[in-house]
This record gives structure tokens, C-alpha cells and sequence, in this order.
């Protein structure tokens, strides 16, 4: 049975680059979380995805009003995060908009690794913290001014940051499924981060960006430190 929203895998859809078919982008869908006013894609051929396709990589779509993601960022790496923002600036119209859904690094921190208990409470807290980053394929953590930098260098403007399901564009609220978010520490534990391709042609390679992240992070990774 299909979830309640979810495209029928019987009915008819027109794709993005069909004339008037759908022109929002819902990346890394996975099969449970398909949505039927958007074009759901996923790197993975689920029962139910409208299209396969690894969205690090050229993206055949143009002139896009959205591209939505949720619980997708922290599943690449952050080269590929580089990549995938690149694509999704070249693909949206204009005015198009992105919005990401994922794991708040500083609502990880503060609350999975508090280390003022007992020495108990730390090693338990010890295994919480590398659950958090290890869990579910996860590969790479954001916090906040890392996100404004990925979406700024990326090309995109206006950034902003909403709470979980809300949105200043009422197409953009109430998409997020994964559960309820949770506030502790003064952190939520989850980033809603929006922003906006803006008008001009020029493109927006994030080569500097793209340049310190191998130099951070991946030639660290790769060579196995």
C-alpha cells in the first residue's frame, strides 16, 4: 500500500523536462518518503521512484522552481556536497529555491557527549556520540555557518534557517517526515536551510571551497587517518 501523498506507481507523471511537468526536485526520496506533487529521485531504483540518478553528478533537469532534500546531505561526502549544490544552482530557474533538511553538528555535540558525569555516564555518552556520527551511513556533520558557507560558495543568496517544517514559502512547509526535531542546548537537531539561485548565468563552481574541503577533510579520509 502506498503511503498516504505518495505518487501511484500506476498513474502518469510528467517529469521536468516534460512540457508542463513537474519542476520541484525531491532528492534522495528513498521508498517511504515519495511525495506526490514532486519529481522524487533517488540514487537507488525503490518501487515508486520517478527517476534514477546520482545527483552529484550532471543533472539532465533545467528551469526547476525547487530542489528539497531531506536526511540526503549528511549521506555524501563533502566534495559531493560541492558537486550536488553546483548541479542544483545550474538546474533551478532564477528565483528557484533549495531547501535541506539535516543532523544539526552542534545539537550532536552538545547533547551526545556532555562529559561531566561519572566515568560510566562518559563512555556511554562515548558510544552515543560515534553512534551519532557513524549511524545511518552518515559521512559528514554540518553546523550552521558551515551550511551558509556550502550554500554561499556554492552560488546560491538569501540564506535562511527555519524551524523544522516551516517556511517563509508555504510550498516548502510541512515536507519534513523524519520524526519530530528536538531543541536542547540551545541548538536544534536538525537545520532547515534554504536558499536561492539568483539571476544571472554566470556559473558557480565553489572552486575554493571545493579546494578546502580536500584539504581539511578528504585527503585525511582517503588516506585512512
Amino acid at each position: 500500500m502506498s503511503r498516504p501523498g505518495a505518487p501511484s506507481v500506476q498513474t502518469t507523471r510528467r517529469g521536468p523536462n516534460d512540457p508542463g511537468g513537474i519542476s520541484r526536485l525531491h532528492v534522495g526520496c528513498g521508498p517511504q518518503n515519495l511525495m506526490a506533487d514532486w519529481w522524487n529521485v533517488d540514487i537507488r531504483s525503490f518501487r515508486g521512484v520517478d527517476e534514477v540518478a546520482d545527483v552529484t553528478l550532471s543533472w539532465p533537469w533545467r528551469e526547476l522552481d525547487y530542489v528539497y532534500g531531506e536526511h540526503f546531505l549528511e549521506h555524501l561526502d563533502p566534495e559531493q556536497a560541492v558537486a550536488f549544490l553546483a548541479q542544483a544552482r545550474a538546474s533551478l530557474r532564477p528565483g528557484g529555491r533549495v531547501r535541506l533538511s539535516t543532523p544539526s553538528l552542534e545539537w550532536v555535540w552538545a547533547t551526545h557527549l556532555r562529559s561531566k558525569g561519572s566515568d560510566d555516564e562518559v563512555v556511554a555518552d562515548t558510544y552515543r556520540a560515534n553512534r551519532a556520527f557513524h549511524g545511518w551511513g552518515h559521512k559528514f556533520l554540518y553546523t550552521r555557518p558551515f551550511l551558509v558557507r556550502l550554500m554561499t560558495e556554492s552560488g546560491l543568496t538569501d540564506v535562511q534557517f527555519h524551524e523544522y517544517g516551516e517556511s517563509d514559502d508555504s510550498n516548502l512547509r510541512g515536507l519534513e517526515r523524519h520524526g519530530t526535531a528536538a531543541f536542547d542546548e540551545g541548538w536544534p537537531s536538525v537545520w532547515n536551510v534554504e536558499a536561492v539561485r539568483p539571476a544571472g548565468d554566470a556559473p558557480a563552481p565553489a572552486t575554493a571551497l571545493a579546494a578546502e574541503v580536500e584539504q581539511e577533510f578528504g585527503r585525511y579520509v582517503k588516506a585512512g587517518h
